[in-house]
């Protein structure tokens, strides 16, 4: 900058930069504070702040101060609503459960003229890269990327799938993943189950976590204690379902019913339980997550928690366009309950249907 440059625009960039490496993250100092800290009248930081009201960066709040907008730092032309997948996860936007989410979220934010632009590389979080493509992301939020997160939440408005930032800072839409589990175990212990195998998914989640608890808080209710060698360690895929199935099955006493942190692992199971000769639900009954589209066309058809995909997308894209508008949320974290779906898959125990 030349020294012709009003001061007001100086101040202005030196407040901008300070939103884009982190030093101002929420309100601003007082006027008269700005005033003697960059040595100008406050009349020049006034106007510097209400420029950046009118632009969306700052908000002004009466008797409170000036404070960074959750909007983007410049105004929104782009459009474009990001979808953020982990590429950890396997088989990414091709998982039977995250296509419906993408197509969801597509379909959402296409009803209100913006389109969807998926992301899966990390270092695609890059906060100066993405603010030119994109005006607001909707994360899949795991704890290994969540430093990324954390950096990009000052530059994009973000709302958050599956698990909640650690700090709880970045809105989210989450399920209400330990009831529903423990509904469907309740379920189970309803046909006179007592040994319940669980295949879980990967516990680096608390998504994951919440359904194992689900799963664990309703045996203690039901004065049955948590047996760890009923409890196999999965990561979501179709074969850990199998080698979930394999490993309970080899139990000396093997469990009569199996509950499966997802659909795809409960499948998986399905598909070892009859190669062995055991029918289901018969022999063994199985209790999926998800509700993904083909848990109704497999045979016996799935029991499973069925997870409001489109009531998920209408509540984050709502969120997501309105923290974009620069509109206050009134609820930064929204839980979805996921009712349990009674399918073919499960009956009393030893039932001769």
């Amino acid at each position: 900058m030349t020294n012709k440059t009003p001061k007001y625009i100086n101040i202005k960039e030196i407040i901008k930069d300070g939103i884009r490496t982190g030093e101002i993250v929420s309100k601003l100092p007082g006027e008269r504070v700005m005033a003697k800290m960059y040595d100008v009248s406050y009349m020049t930081v006034r106007r510097a702040i209400t420029e950046l009201v009118e632009e969306g960066i700052l908000h002004k709040f009466t008797t409170k101060g000036a404070f960074v907008s959750h909007s983007k730092m410049t105004p929104k032309i782009t459009l474009n609503v990001g979808f953020f997948l982990d590429s950890g996860i396997k088989e990414g936007i091709s998982s039977p459960y995250y296509s419906l989410v993408f197509d969801a979220l597509e379909k959402e934010v296409k009803k209100k003229g913006y389109n969807l632009v998926l992301f899966s590389d990390p270092d695609d979080l890059n906060p100066i890269n993405n603010q030119k493509k994109i005006d607001g992301v909707v994360i899949c939020c795991f704890p290994r990327i969540e430093n990324k997160i954390q950096e990009l939440k000052r530059m994009l408005p973000i709302v958050l799938l599956d698990n909640l930032s650690t700090d709880k800072s970045i809105p989210s839409v989450t399920l209400d993943n330990f009831n529903s589990s423990s509904d469907a175990a309740n379920h189970l212990f309803s046909y006179g189950h007592k040994r319940i195998g669980f295949i879980s998914g990967l516990l680096d989640s608390n998504v994951c976590n919440e359904r194992l608890t689900g799963y664990a808080s309703a045996l203690v209710s039901n004065d049955l204690n948590v047996d760890k060698k009923l409890i196999f360690n999965g990561d979501y895929s179709y074969e850990s379902g199998e080698s979930g199935a394999a490993y309970l099955l080899s139990l000396k006493s093997p469990p009569t019913a199996i509950m499966c942190a997802n659909d795809s692992m409960a499948i998986g199971a399905m598909k070892y339980i009859r190669e062995r000769g055991y029918k289901i639900p018969e022999d063994i009954s199985v209790v999926g997550f998800d509700d993904i589209k083909v848990s109704s066309m497999v045979f016996p058809s799935l029991t499973t928690i069925t997870v409001p995909i489109a009531r998920i997308a209408e509540r984050v894209i709502a969120m997501l366009l309105a923290m974009i508008d620069g509109v206050d949320l009134d609820f930064q974290h929204v839980v979805l309950p996921a009712p349990l779906t009674v399918r073919n898959s499960s009956a009393n125990v030893g039932s001769k249907e």
